[in-house]
């Protein structure tokens, strides 16, 4: 009798601009026939796994991000002078275009948003309603974009409460967890702000977002973690294109690196 397959979750930590990564990642496993059955993410790993969730097509997403030009991100900027210094509005609308006005039932793959809690610092599972409002509250920065009302609460970025969100895969039925921490030690590669060896305040958080994202990510069947370096500016169109590239190309290189342990995991725990 042939044996069933166990279900494959995947993590998608938080990052930033690092989480082109996800984008690699993903491709490899497509590459290699890897199906994905749950996906939780968090900031901007829920933009890149609620893409994936809704098309199940990872090159429709990479063409999106490489055609995107600094003129177009420019114009998303709807500044604020309270909660943060973009209102968002502007950036609601283009990811709720870029996702179809779906709502979680149109989903091709279940998926789970993971958002902060503005009034107690808890995680929040978001799996209800509009999709892009989901989006927008895990990747509302503090500081950088107003919090999002949603489901009775204000809510901001999932990084600050799960940044790699394995728990929450797990919950949701994944027999292995496969997870992309971002936030990993090629942070250290960038510099501080001054040039001696004293701790800064930007390295000190720095120390903090990798020990949460280290800790999160612990309890993962898989760990992924792209090493990409500071990558600084070096004009606009090497930073759009060339370096967005590269870290796709380096999500794919670490997710390749771990390919042998992932096709252990699914031929050992077939039921």
């Amino acid at each position: 009798m042939q044996k069933e397959r166990p279900k494959i979750g995947l993590a998608l930590g938080c990052g930033g601009t690092r989480g082109y990564a996800h984008i690699g990642v993903i491709k490899v496993l497509e590459r290699n026939k890897i199906p994905v059955d749950f996906i939780v993410g968090s900031s901007v790993g829920a933009i890149i796994g609620s893409h994936y969730a809704l098309f199940k097509d990872i090159q429709k997403l990479e063409e999106i991000v490489l055609s995107t030009n600094w003129r177009r991100i420019l114009s998303l900027i709807d500044f604020s002078f309270r909660g943060g210094i973009i209102r968002g509005a502007k950036t609601a609308e283009f990811i709720n275009q870029t996702l179809k006005n779906a709502t979680f039932l149109q989903l091709k793959i279940p998926f789970v948003a993971i958002a902060t809690d503005f009034k107690n610092g808890e995680m929040i599972e978001l799996s209800e309603g509009k999709v892009a409002l989901a989006v927008q509250a895990s990747m509302s920065v503090p500081f950088l974009f107003k919090p999002i009302l949603l489901q009775d609460k204000l809510l901001f970025d999932g990084g600050i409460s799960d940044s790699v969100p394995v728990e929450t895969t797990r919950r949701m039925g994944a027999d292995i967890v496969i997870a992309v921490n971002l936030i990993n030690k090629s942070v250290f590669n960038k510099k501080p702000l001054i040039k001696d060896k004293h701790l800064t305040p930007q390295r000190s958080i720095y120390f903090l977002h990798y020990n949460l994202s280290k800790k999160c990510a612990a309890s993962a069947d898989v760990v992924i973690e792209p090493l990409i370096r500071y990558l600084g500016f070096g004009g606009i169109s090497k930073l759009l294109k060339v370096k967005v590239k590269d870290m796709i190309l380096e999500g794919e290189k670490s997710a390749e690196l771990v390919l042998p342990r992932i096709k252990e995991l699914i031929k050992h725990r077939a039921i």
